[in-house]
């Protein structure tokens, strides 16, 4: 139970709204139903916004934390974002097979792009709205250091969330 406010507002707007985006996305890429594809256009949107609406009141408030308190942010977001990648890998089935887990971890991980597309797209979200929340580059950019690492900093400089949502409307 943390009373941070900002600290659910990451986990739920930014990085769980994102991966509902990202989910929705994926659907709408995937299907020619031209009524599904409207459905998940309106719920893409209303994703959008929620992701939009978390940047908007994060970003002002972020600009007065101290150093340590943005740390403790990179951290969470970070540790958000390896989690919900991890949750596709389906480690606990392998174990639970009796498969090594390491070998398929590394095969999953290193995939082409369009084996991992759901992956993409979820870090498309994610990067972008750590970017504009000044999380990417705050103070010796930590946060850009471990995107880096598992390679998803790509994508810094998709379209952020609010830009998505005004698409989305206007459309």
């Amino acid at each position: 139970n943390d009373s941070r406010w900002d600290m659910t507002y990451l986990g739920m707007q930014i990085m769980v709204e994102g991966l509902a985006l990202a989910a929705f996305g994926f659907m709408h890429a995937g299907t020619e139903e031209p009524l599904l594809r409207q459905l998940l256009r309106y719920v893409m949107a209303d994703e959008a916004r929620h992701v939009a609406f978390g940047v908007l009141s994060l970003q002002e408030y972020y600009s007065h934390l101290t150093q340590a308190e943005i740390r403790e942010r990179q951290e969470f977001a970070f540790e958000a974002a390896v989690r919900m990648r991890d949750r596709f890998l389906s480690q606990e089935v392998y174990e639970r097979l009796g498969v090594p887990v390491r070998p398929m971890v590394e095969l999953l991980l290193n995939l082409p792009p369009e084996r991992s597309a759901f992956q993409r797209m979820l870090f498309s979200k994610i990067v972008p709205n750590c970017r504009k929340l000044g999380l990417l580059d705050a103070g010796d950019g930590w946060l850009r250091e471990r995107f880096t690492e598992i390679g998803v900093i790509e994508f810094e400089h998709h379209v952020d969330t609010s830009e998505e949502y005004e698409e989305f409307v206007a459309a």
